[in-house]
């Protein structure tokens, strides 16, 4: 895991990669990469230059390596047309080896790697047959030569994530690749005749202008939705979308180069698996072990987030069965309410694993300061409140408390297996369109009394897509909590209709839950994830994304997923006699749940209506400040439940002081 950036000169009379451009985007994000940093600037005649820096290490600079950095660097304004910058967290392989930018053997091939190749064993074996030498133990190295020998063929032959730069000396081209779910990212920017690109936006920035995209701002505030497409809140900034690549060719005179992006991988609706749940749960079984056993690969410690819930259980109690030692578990919980504490199930889980615990129990003092830090690492507004838990889960794990570089958590468990209690109401639009109608009744009956939604608004939300988009955009706006009503100038033009799933796969269930995997919401729950643990620099693995995992959940009948009021009936079939049956029996669903509200409405109402009713806020033109002011009230007088809106509208003024207007944030 590690910080990677860079720049190509696409057009031959733009300006030229200098190097302390390239220094300075390493320097926007050193908690990626505090072992080692390294940089590569490439000529127009093919000369290169590697140099390090102050993190560098000794030993990195006497290794006898073609790729090895000098320790002097060059003047700020030596010019090239190619650039490479790397910060890295030193997980496999901790020798100088494993430093970046990295080549093959021939020169040709130069990468900046971030993220895992979790079978880069097999994988190394397998080009060795073919003649490969490999002088280090890294999974860089691996990613190099099965580059030489297959190409981009060699994206689907990887198991891991990854954010990659790749350049082709001879070729004069640089590919840069992303995982299948995204789980490592890649932003960049078209900018003076040069493709800019990093792993943050920071780098790209910090060192430009930096226009807020309103269509973004209206979908956080109207919709909810962040991270959904490849543009970012700032305009003429993009992420590269997961399971696609991108590649440019240098400018040759008057001829300039056009990046193009594609698809590499997705979802195959055709694919289909027949197997009694037996069989089933037995397949499930044998992947899911093997997801974990890959991701225990590592040179150094590797703990595991917990929660108390499904997913994570299932990650600590599978992975304690593989270790020599006990595994160790990292968990949050609080002190309001049972509403936000998932103690009795933590230690159930730890009981099971017999793991060695920690846990933190923040109690809000530090929300403003730990406010300003999430504006800052996150780089664009959140949609949920989830993002102040785990921060101080990641900070108990990484640099801030136990030092621990490498942690296994359960992202994309809910969007793979139907885990949220929304998926019902696709999967009860599925049994009436089987004509299951007895099938209906039975689970209609038990979300409606189970989830205490009532008939009526039970039934509300099985008919609700099914109706025109506009009847359904005016139900919201009518019925629904008003969102539409505090946007301001700015935003009001904008009347987008809810999106909804592309119809790809036979039923509406799959169809959500793959909508959600791959666009809605696991997009956003992965940068939530990857910049607040990288903020303390930890790697966090996903054994539920396993390509081979999901691939083949998805191949399966409906049932397997939800069954009844069932949700993860798949997981709780195949690993059940792992779990304890405390959280076997559980049906709730809590998923890093945050007392902010309390707070808001408490001791920090005072300081939320200085910041959002401010005459120069930041937020003005997007949101109206009398509306604002109304519906805030009656949110703090307990009238209405907007908090987690009130928490947007928060963390939009905190991300345009911070960087778009540059005056500092709320503490």
């Amino acid at each position: 895991m590690c910080g990677i950036a860079g720049q190509l000169r696409l057009d031959r009379d733009a300006p030229p990669v200098h190097a302390g451009e390239l220094v300075a985007m390493g320097d926007r994000m050193p908690w990626r990469g505090p072992d080692d940093e390294g940089f590569l600037l490439e000529r127009e005649d093919g000369s290169r230059v590697l140099f390090g820096g102050p993190v560098t290490p000794d030993d990195a600079f006497e290794a006898a390596l073609p790729y090895a950095p000098a320790r002097q660097r060059p003047a700020p304004d030596a010019a090239g047309d190619l650039g490479f910058a790397f910060r890295r967290l030193a997980i496999l392989d901790l020798s100088p080896a494993g430093h970046q930018p990295m080549c093959d053997p021939s020169g040709r091939y130069w990468i900046v790697f971030n993220g895992e190749i979790y079978n880069y064993i097999e994988l190394r074996d397998e080009l060795a047959a073919h003649g490969h030498a490999f002088r280090t133990g890294s999974d860089t190295e691996v990613l190099l030569a099965a580059y030489a020998r297959w190409g981009l063929d060699m994206l689907p032959r990887l198991n891991g994530m990854w954010g990659i730069g790749l350049w082709d000396a001879r070729e004069r081209t640089l590919v840069l690749a992303r995982d299948r779910f995204g789980v490592k990212p890649v932003y960049y920017t078209l900018r003076d005749g040069r493709l800019v690109f990093a792993s943050e936006l920071k780098p790209i920035v910090l060192a430009g202008p930096r226009l807020p995209r309103a269509e973004a701002i209206h979908a956080l505030l109207a919709r909810d939705w962040v991270d959904h497409t490849p543009e970012t809140f700032f305009t003429g900034v993009f992420q590269l979308p997961a399971g696609h690549l991108l590649i440019a060719k240098a400018g040759a005179p008057g001829a300039p180069g056009t990046p193009e992006v594609r698809r590499w991988w997705d979802l195959d609706p055709a694919r289909r698996t027949r197997l009694t749940p037996a069989a089933a749960a037995e397949r499930f079984r044998e992947l899911f072990d093997d997801a974990v056993r890959l991701r225990l690969r590592a040179d150094v410690p590797v703990g595991t987030c917990l929660s108390g819930g499904l997913d994570s259980t299932a990650i600590v109690t599978t992975a304690a069965g593989m270790l020599p030692h006990a595994m160790r578990t990292f968990s949050v919980a609080y002190d309001e309410g049972p509403a936000f504490d998932e103690r009795p199930w933590m230690a159930a889980a730890v009981e099971r694993a017999r793991a060695e615990a920690a846990i933190v129990v923040p109690d809000g003092r530090d929300f403003w300061e730990t406010f300003d830090a999430l504006v800052r690492h996150q780089e664009e507004p959140a949609a949920g409140m989830g993002i102040y838990s785990q921060w101080h889960v990641m900070k108990l794990a990484g640099r801030g408390g136990h030092g621990m570089k490498v942690l296994l958590d359960g992202q994309g468990g809910d969007e793979l297996l139907g885990g949220y209690h929304r998926y019902y109401f696709p999967y009860l639009r599925d049994l009436l369109r089987r004509g299951d109608f007895a099938g209906f009744a039975r689970a209609f009956a038990g979300v409606a009394g189970g989830q205490r939604l009532g008939v009526a608004q039970t039934a509300a939300k099985v008919v609700a897509p099914l109706l025109p988009p506009a009847f359904f955009d005016w139900g919201r706006r009518t019925f629904g909590q008003g969102k539409d009503l505090v946007l301001g100038e700015a935003l009001r033009p904008f009347h987008a209709p809810e999106p909804r799933p592309p119809m790809r796969f036979a039923s509406r269930l799959s169809n959500q839950l793959a909508w959600d995997l791959t666009a809605r919401f696991l997009p956003s729950l992965l940068r939530y994830e990857d910049r607040n643990s990288m903020a303390w620099s930890i790697e966090t693995r996903l054994p539920f994304l396993d390509y081979r995992l999901a691939e083949f959940v998805f191949s399966l009948e409906d049932e397997t997923r939800i069954r009844g009021t069932t949700t993860k009936a798949l997981l709780r079939d195949a690993l059940g006699e792992r779990i304890p049956p405390a959280i076997l029996a559980r049906r709730d669903k809590m998923g890093y749940e945050t007392p902010t509200d309390i707070w808001i409405k408490g001791r920090e109402a005072p300081r939320v209506r200085e910041l959002l009713l401010a005459p120069d806020a930041a937020s003005r033109p997007y949101l109206d400040r009398a509306a604002v002011a109304r519906a805030l009230e009656d949110y703090l007088a307990g009238r209405r439940a907007i908090g987690l809106q009130v928490w947007r509208w928060l963390h939009l003024e905190l991300w345009l002081r911070s960087f778009v207007r540059g005056d500092g944030g709320a503490s």
